[in-house]
């Protein structure tokens, strides 16, 4: 994909021409904008022809398990030399029982404020989803909303889920089999949305990409987006000027816990690939050999953090103090999309039709809520017993 850190896809297409060099396997890298990675994948399934290798997000290993090769080998070599997967990599790459793909890193969502702004009007730093209505709503009158998406995009998603989390809801239960979302929790969740959509935010949010609350941060104009922190590294490279003002706390928390949305990614290599062992022995090298990944990592700026138990502790998270929500601390639950349903191909599907973000939007455009939930609760019942 083309990476909220731009420098790391720079870095790449150094460590590939190196990996040449080194070993005399020739290697090109492709990007897309990840909307467009789905439609990538089917189309490349469908004609049995493209890519060796492609990198996966969240749940798509389970989506394609039987189009994608056993790459056990390489993670247990990882594994041997770096610890244990974190658990929401594990879930999502190892599909029943067998490694589909390779998890490369993961990506987690955080509070990201303006600072100077909070402190110029006194503002309290959130701590829960009310009080980021509370702070909100002066935050739009000094002409600084919240910017949080209300659209067809993954970060419509990552930030409804821990908001549906914290009030106790869910969209399918444990068992993977019952959908739970026409609830009280969910009814809760988007009353929340409305209140904070009419009093805290504009309308544009409607209409926004994944890269649009990165924008308006660092354009000056929103004083609070839900965010992994790529909208601050992007501001510090370009040096725009509020880059200084910019800071992360915590995601927040609800009734029933602070939940956040962890964003595993991962490596997998077509079963229709011709080019199978040479694939692998480039994973092996991006992420094999400690002082590549730890390169790659660190071109990153703490926006691509390590999935392996060493190294959770990455020297990258101590080269900028902004930097420090990014520690893993106890009593943040992390999650991938759908839980507590176990990952599966269906869960995909769901994140995939986006029924989450248009029940949200259906209902601040003037459907009912009860109306809103009954229509999310009728799609997903759809995709679980197809």
């Amino acid at each position: 994909w083309n990476n909220f850190a731009p420098a790391s896809d720079k870095k790449l297409a150094e460590i590939g021409q190196r990996f040449t060099k080194d070993t005399g396997i020739k290697i090109k890298i492709d990007h897309v904008a990840h909307p467009q990675q789905a439609a990538k994948y089917a189309s490349e399934v469908q004609s049995q022809a493209g890519h060796d290798l492609v990198e996966m997000r969240m749940h798509f290993p389970w989506l394609y398990e039987p189009q994608l090769v056993d790459v056990s080998d390489v993670v247990a070599e990882l594994e041997k030399k770096y610890g244990k997967v974190l658990s929401s990599a594990q879930d999502t790459a190892n599909v029943h029982g067998v490694w589909r793909a390779v998890p490369q890193y993961h990506t987690f969502f955080v509070g990201c404020y303006r600072e100077d702004l909070f402190k110029k009007a006194s503002l309290k730093v959130p701590d829960t989803w009310e009080d980021l209505y509370t702070v909100g709503k002066e935050l739009k009158k000094m002409g600084h909303p919240v910017g949080i998406p209300i659209s067809q995009n993954y970060d419509t998603i990552s930030t409804a889920s821990p908001v549906l989390w914290s009030l106790g809801g869910m969209e399918v239960d444990k068992d993977g089999k019952t959908v739970r979302i026409n609830s009280p929790a969910a009814e809760q969740m988007i009353e929340w949305y409305k209140k904070v959509y009419r009093d805290c935010m504009e309308a544009e949010v409607l209409s926004w990409t994944d890269a649009s609350n990165n924008t308006t941060l660092n354009a000056g104009k929103s004083g609070w987006i839900h965010n992994p922190i790529s909208a601050y590294i992007v501001a510090r490279k370009s040096k725009l000027v509020t880059a200084d003002g910019i800071n992360h706390h915590r995601s927040l928390a609800g009734p029933h816990g602070r939940h956040e949305t962890d964003v595993p990614r991962h490596i997998g290599i077509w079963k229709f690939s011709k080019n199978v062992e040479p694939a692998k022995e480039w994973i092996r090298y991006l992420l094999g050999k400690r002082e590549v990944y730890d390169e790659y990592v660190m071109s990153g700026d703490a926006f691509n953090l390590p999935v392996y138990a060493s190294l959770l502790d990455h020297p990258v998270l101590k080269t900028d103090p902004k930097f420090a929500a990014l520690r893993q601390m106890e009593g943040v639950q992390f999650h991938t999309y759908g839980w507590p349903a176990p990952p599966s191909d269906k869960v995909q599907r769901i994140t995939n039709e986006y029924i989450l973000p248009n029940m949200i939007a259906k209902a601040i455009t003037g459907t009912s809520t009860k109306e809103a939930v009954a229509w999310a609760e009728k799609e997903m019942k759809r995709i679980i017993s197809g």
